[in-house]
């Protein structure tokens, strides 16, 4: 078993919650001289040197994302302007847009944690990435970049979209491992076979490292196979990361049990999101996350809205951080159909543990005369045929899982949209 710095990331659970709480205490100094952060304390209450046990943490406010929002472009500032040498941010389609500002220091803490994510997952300096995330304001492509560059493996920085190119210098350069979403895995997938090219027989794709939007055991399987990534001894790698906490954090090991969350960087809290409580170990809940190095724009305590498992039992790859054992959807991803909560990830469960299906889908929910109706669109795979009797066996499976009715129409072949990144499943068409 490989690692990237063994004695930190083999670092016993006790001593790295000790430093957890030494770390937290200075953010808490840190961020008391942004002006924002100075007032919500105030407001709640609470001194800094206030907090003095793992209780205490209780009583310092929640970060949301709207405080970005409302403070944009620097109001959540609390290092030095002019020690800023980047700045990330997301589109801003709804509004303004969610920030974070970086030192050199945090840049160098973000390569750092991203080479141990790398080298626990499987990658080595021998190995060829093509880097599909995208470059620009999106956090992704540059924190993957740094990360697979500090391990010194071969980096081929293609940015996002150009399938044709992709497969086409996965042939040239014998392409070892491949970077991107996991929607962008599927299609590229797809389009290969489309194009007479066996990616298990033609391309030499060990890994995927994944990330950008989650990816169930259903999607994973499907790409494993379908891009070669078993066939050639290794596997896809989810990772997950936010723009608040600087971007992609955490990544899958060889293990695949979780995404690993580094302790000595970040802290991590899981909630009940009605009542704010802790949830008891191993229950599902909200994640609530800090930033316990970053210099400029440390945010903590931010409530990422992401319902999660964890387990802090360590990992059979012998690492000791606490890890993401289970992604069950966004709080924000969840939809109320006729007073019943949906989450697309619960339908992509379903349909996606059928061959005959493609993971070519999406839902589509409408208001008919005040009733709301919901049917799943989706695509027979290749070479697969659909009947009447499966359509109605699947529409009851859904039922049964979902609890609510949804109706099933399958579409032709290559009828739906595909994704280059980021998927969009829901079209909803109420008022």
């Amino acid at each position: 078993m490989a690692y990237w710095d063994e004695q930190w990331e083999t670092k016993p659970l006790e001593e790295l919650k000790e430093l957890q709480f030494q770390k937290f205490s200075k953010q808490l100094q840190h961020i008391n001289q942004n002006p924002f952060y100075r007032n919500r304390f105030a407001e709640a209450g609470l001194n800094p040197e206030d907090v003095k046990n793992w209780e205490d943490i209780k009583k310092v406010p929640f970060t949301v994302k709207s405080d970005l929002r409302d403070n944009y472009p620097t109001g959540l500032l609390s290092g030095n302007w002019g020690d800023v040498v980047r700045i990330h941010m997301t589109s801003g389609t709804t509004g303004a847009p969610t920030i974070l500002a970086y030192s050199a220091n945090d840049l160098e803490i973000w390569a750092e944690c991203m080479a141990r994510n790398f080298v626990a997952g499987g990658l080595s300096k021998n190995d060829i990435v093509q880097q599909a995330h995208g470059y620009g304001l999106f956090t992704g492509g540059f924190g993957f970049h740094y990360g697979l560059e500090k391990v010194g493996a071969k980096v081929i920085p293609t940015g996002s979209g150009g399938t044709d190119r992709q497969l086409r210098l996965m042939q040239e350069w014998g392409t070892t491992v491949f970077t991107g979403t996991p929607s962008y895995a599927a299609y590229m997938a797809e389009i290969a076979i489309e194009k007479g090219i066996d990616p298990v027989k033609d391309l030499k794709l060990k890994y995927g490292f994944h990330g950008g939007e989650p990816c169930s055991d259903g999607l994973r399987k499907r790409i494993n196979e379908r891009l070669g990534y078993r066939a050639h001894g290794g596997g896809l790698r989810v990772c997950y990361g936010l723009t608040e906490m600087g971007g992609p954090m955490s990544m899958d090991c060889e293990a695949e049990t979780g995404q690993h969350v580094w302790a000595d960087h970040f802290l991590m809290e899981i909630i009940d999101p009605v009542t704010h409580e802790y949830v008891n170990p191993g229950e599902p809940g909200e994640l609530v996350i800090s930033n316990l190095s970053f210099d400029s724009m440390p945010i903590i305590r931010y409530r990422t809205g992401d319902r999660i498992m964890v387990s802090t039992e360590k990992c059979e790859c012998g690492r000791t951080h606490p890890r993401i054992s289970g992604f069950l959807g966004r709080v924000d991803d969840m939809l109320l159909v006729s007073g019943t909560n949906v989450f697309p990830s619960q339908i992509e469960f379903v349909l996606l543990k059928h061959a005959n299906l493609s993971e070519n889908w999406q839902l589509v929910v409408e208001d008919n005369k005040g009733l709301h109706m919901m049917k799943v669109e989706i695509e027979p795979a290749v070479g697969s045929e659909v009947d009447t009797a499966f359509i109605k066996e699947l529409e009851k499976e859904l039922h049964s899982h979902l609890e609510i009715k949804c109706g099933v129409d399958i579409k032709d072949v290559g009828s739906l949209p595909r994704f280059e990144g980021k998927a969009k499943r829901v079209v909803d068409k109420r008022e």
